[in-house]
């Protein structure tokens, strides 16, 4: 017989996915279920996903919203009402607490009347955010989405960050009080058992970026870089968590910088095949941006504790968000962000030096297992959610 969940997790994004989003869902969904005998998940789902179904080994009911809907915001208004209708099933009559990831969960969990804590992990702001994405968004639009932010952050009994940086934004821009708010950063898991390699087309001596390709990774910056060192016939590996599709634009920008033939593109690997690509890499590269998306409310990047967590290098942007992982020149390289040139002086320098890079590495990898491993975030995420049951 299934029990009636006594958690709720709520994400506007797609669960599974190779995403980073997806990676962070799945431990929260870990501590979730070693605090509770039975939980439901509300996320995004395809074509290929099940709308509702019951994952017996988890304990887990999961329901992937699915609609059609062009309009972003009308995206995000149709997924909030489905929302409400599941929070009003017989079936939610047992919740106890709820984990929600973005305001367009949080919303209709906080408008709701059934008494249950509630826990808002704030990774990112959709009013900085979105003018990214939507470079046409009204002010109007952004200040309404600033008030219902408000909203989410002061109804919430409890917020969780994986950025300092970002946890001093919560507290100066919306008036919380620190102890509101915990940081949990990002973590990772180490896969060390041997795989096989994935042969490339050129030289298998490579600098690898991964991740997504939005503005703010400073991919721009990273081309113009790479130019720098054309001489060398070094290539660049870029493993995206994107459709090929989706790189089109990214190709162009390459063509127009003269880097195209430089590149060796890899789409949506799993995590085992993005394992290997890591572990054969000379060094990876974080060319993040000195925008207001990074340096004013703060990210938490997976791509450096991945890195890092194999023992190879980072080269990364020197931005506070960076060094609340890296120490310059004992667990990475930080250079000025926004600066192509220095970015391609700094790798061709520690390219001449592969002992220091091992060194770097080595290092690296130790800071990686004594502090980011995500079990010990998952254990940080349970005391979170059992401090808030017992919380009167």
């Amino acid at each position: 017989m299934t029990l009636k969940p006594e958690f709720i997790y709520i994400a506007f994004d797609v669960f599974p996915s190779q995403k980073g989003a997806a990676t962070h869902i799945e431990h929260c969904l870990k501590a979730l279920q070693a605090t509770f005998k039975s939980g439901l998940l509300i996320c995004l789902g395809n074509e290929e996903m099940p709308t509702f179904q019951f994952d017996e080994e988890r304990q887990l009911y999961v329901y992937r919203w699915k609609e059609k809907v062009v309009n972003f915001l009308e995206r995000t208004q149709k997924f909030q009402d489905a929302v409400t209708k599941i929070l009003n099933l017989p079936l939610c009559e047992n919740i106890q607490l709820i984990h929600f990831r973005d305001i367009w969960g949080g919303i209709p969990v906080l408008q709701h009347t059934t008494t249950y804590k509630t826990v808002f992990e704030v990774n990112a702001f959709q009013h900085i955010e979105l003018p990214n994405r939507y470079p046409t968004i009204s002010t109007s639009v952004l200040e309404k989405i600033k008030q219902l932010e408000q909203f989410c952050v002061s109804q919430s009994d409890v917020l969780i960050t994986p950025s300092i940086v970002t946890q001093k934004f919560i507290i100066t821009q919306y008036k919380v009080n620190a102890n509101k708010v915990t940081v949990i950063p990002n973590g990772v898991t180490i896969y060390d058992e041997d795989s096989k390699i994935i042969t490339l087309n050129r030289d298998k001596n490579y600098i690898l970026y991964f991740g997504a390709l939005q503005k703010w990774q400073g991919i721009k910056t990273l081309f113009k870089a790479i130019k720098e060192l054309k001489d060398l016939n070094i290539q660049l590996v870029i493993c995206t968590s994107i459709p090929e599709k989706r790189t089109e634009i990214h190709k162009q920008l390459a063509q127009n910088i003269g880097v195209f033939d430089s590149i060796n593109w890899h789409y949506e690997l799993n995590k085992k095949e993005l394992a290997v690509m890591i572990k054969n890499a000379i060094l990876t590269v974080a060319p993040l941006s000195a925008c207001d998306r990074n340096i004013v409310q703060g990210c938490n990047p997976l791509k450096i504790l991945e890195s890092m967590s194999y023992g190879i290098p980072v080269v990364a942007s020197d931005i506070p968000v960076v060094r609340e992982l890296i120490e310059d020149n004992v667990t990475g390289f930080l250079v000025p962000p926004d600066r192509p040139e220095d970015l391609g002086r700094a790798i061709r320098a520690l390219l001449e030096q592969p002992e220091k890079l091992k060194a770097i590495g080595t290092h690296a990898k130790q800071h990686i297992k004594n502090n980011y491993l995500w079990i010990d975030q998952e254990s940080k995420m349970k005391t979170v959610y059992k401090n808030r049951l017992t919380y009167v």
